[in-house]
């Protein structure tokens, strides 16, 4: 038995046998001198790879965006730039000309010197990026070559894929019923691996050094990807141990499920799910989610590869407003209005900007495009007409942008009246509060809409000026951190003073620990992804409105504390509300602890 110690990615236990995994290898490469008149047929042929490329990625970015809860396609959508940088393309273009060789060739040649410029590197978050180079050039080169085998689409049967690293496209499509764990001896708590890995809920260990050359195919491994831990043939007590904690782990979700049914909710916060296109509505009902807080309506754009018509949007819109609907009597499907650029390249939408988070993206894309603007809300308003919907506007920043989405949505109303087509009159609209300003200025935007959804995701980077993509500034992504606390605070404050209600439908919400930080701070709904819709819920059943009002006055005067110690305080002042201290501890468990 060998015990090997590495980084907890995403949490989770399992056993079964090891796979090993040695990756697609250095496929051979060829070379090959071309006379200079040849270069126009080589570099057509670097064009039409650059095409079917750019059909593949388009199309990871839709398989991901329906399996997970999308925010992992931006690792595809920078892939797309990459393949479409004017630099790599130029310097490919130059070297089929100057050098007079094929253009598998010249790219190898090219990729090689931006891959040891990376290398050369200080921040450890940009030398990681080299393996998104690595992997934009060998899906070229596999198209180039005509290359279509894949081989972790022969596993068969349950699996802990063991491996050096995976690429994020190999990550993406791994057959996920088979895949019990992920372990490799590279990685971070912000690789590709990690993210997407804790995103299809995979248990994994990466950093660990050199598992492949001490663990052989077929050996019995234990992963704990909460601890960060991996055990090689595990003897019979090791193997008990692991057993028993796997059944305990299992029965708590199942006394979480059972709370979630026997209890009555006494903290009066509805639990939403967050959706997009694509995605099979079944699991809705199941889960308990009572209603759709956030439908990513982008993803339609995204999945068509371009613009969708206005029939289209109509069609999608009037299934996820049925699904809603069926939910409960009050239960809608809350539409967020096309959310693109940033992170979210398609078809049509093309900004070339610095920085294009801070850039034309999201409503301000939108209001500077007005008749694919309107053509979507009518198709959300006609679908209102069939299932209960709200409109939501992404990315405002102020008052004026506010009132001129607003001003678009009466356009819209006004050409459906002219055209005697139903829809709801009085839809509720709702601003999204992602930045700083919005935050800042809540009172005053208040009055222009029904009702405020907050965009953790965004409101936390924004606020601390860091991605949380980037292990370099990583630790600086901190939800806990005081001064996000007060701006949510201001935020329910202002929603309250005006009568309007305020969800929170950032990834925060999926925290047991910050998804009752927000309800004792006074939000009215949380919307996340539905798998860890049951957990939240079971937990708020045994908690009371007691609780939440403690928290809430403790938090509100220890704001003179660090993140870490204000989140630890959060999960700890938990711990010992819930009946049976202890009993749902490792649901509130940090990875790695």
């Amino acid at each position: 038995m060998e015990v090997l110690e590495g980084l907890a990615v995403s949490r989770g236990l399992a056993s079964g046998p090891a796979f090993i995994y040695g990756g697609d290898g250095d496929f051979a490469v060829p070379e090959h001198s071309i006379p200079p008149e040849g270069a126009a047929a080589e570099l057509a042929r670097y064009d039409s790879a650059r095409a079917q490329t750019r059909a593949q990625l388009e199309n990871l970015v839709s398989e991901l965006g329906s399996r997970t809860d999308a925010e992992n396609a931006k690792v595809f959508a920078n892939h797309l730039m990459i393949l479409d940088d004017v630099a790599i393309v130029g310097a490919v273009q130059e070297a089929v000309r100057r050098d007079c060789v094929n253009v598998e060739a010249a790219l190898r040649r090219v990729v090689a010197g931006f891959r040891a410029a990376f290398a050369r590197m200080n921040d450890p978050y940009l030398r990681e990026r080299v393996r998104d180079i690595d992997d934009v050039e060998r899906r070229l080169l596999r198209n180039l070559l005509g290359r279509v085998d894949a081989p972790l689409a022969q596993i068969d049967h349950p699996v802990i894929l063991v491996a050096d690293d995976l690429t994020p496209s190999e990550t993406a499509m791994l057959p996920r019923a088979a895949i019990l764990g992920i372990a490799t001896n590279r990685g971070s708590t912000t690789s590709h691996v990690a993210l997407i890995a804790r995103t299809l809920g995979i248990p994994a260990v990466a950093g660990l050094g050199n598992v492949t050359e001490r663990v052989r195919s077929g050996d019995a491994l234990l992963l704990d990807g909460t601890r960060g831990t991996l055990t090689a043939n595990p003897d019979e007590r090791a193997s008990a141990d692991f057993a028993r904690r796997k059944s305990a782990s299992a029965a708590r979700m199942a006394e979480l499920a059972t709370a979630a049914e026997e209890s009555s909710d006494s903290l009066g916060v509805a639990l939403l799910a967050n959706v997009q296109p694509g995605v099979p509505f079944g699991d809705l009902a199941s889960s308990g989610a009572q209603g759709i807080g956030l439908y990513r309506s982008e993803y339609l754009w995204i999945n068509a590869g371009g613009e969708p018509t206005e029939d289209e949007q109509t069609a999608a819109y009037v299934a996820a407003g049925r699904a809603a609907s069926a939910l409960g009597p009050d239960a809608r499907c809350v539409f967020r209005v096309f959310d693109l650029g940033g992170d979210k390249f398609v078809h049509g939408v093309k900004n070339v900007e610095t920085n294009p988070f801070l850039g034309n993206r999201s409503l301000r894309w939108l209001l500077s495009h007005r008749q694919v603007f309107r053509s979507q809300l009518r198709a959300i308003l006609k679908a209102s007409a069939q299932g209960r919907a709200a409109v939501l506007y992404p990315m405002v920043s102020t008052i004026e942008e506010l009132r001129a989405a607003n001003a678009v949505l009466r356009e819209a109303m006004e050409q459906l009246r002219m055209a005697n087509i139903a829809f709801d009159a009085s839809i509720p609209k709702g601003a999204m509060i992602e930045v700083p300003s919005a935050a800042l200025n809540a009172s005053m935007l208040a009055h222009e809409v029904d009702f405020f959804s907050i965009g953790t995701n965004d409101l936390v980077q924004y606020t601390m000026a860091a991605d949380r993509g980037n292990g370099a500034v990583a630790h600086l992504y901190q939800p806990a951190n005081p001064a996000v606390i007060r701006l949510v605070d201001g935020v329910v404050a202002a929603a309250k003073e005006a009568g309007i209600k305020v969800s929170v439908c950032g990834e925060s919400a999926s925290d047991p620990v910050l998804a009752f930080l927000w309800a004792a701070l006074g939000v009215s709904s949380l919307s996340m992804s539905v798998r860890f819709i049951a957990p939240v819920r079971g937990l708020f059943r045994v908690l009371s409105a007691e609780d939440a009002a403690d928290l809430a006055r403790d938090v509100r005067a220890h704001l003179s504390m660090t993140a870490e110690e204000i989140y630890d305080r959060c999960r700890s002042f938990i711990l010992s509300r819930l009946p049976e201290n202890g009993s749902f501890s490792e649901l509130l468990e940090r990875p790695g602890t």
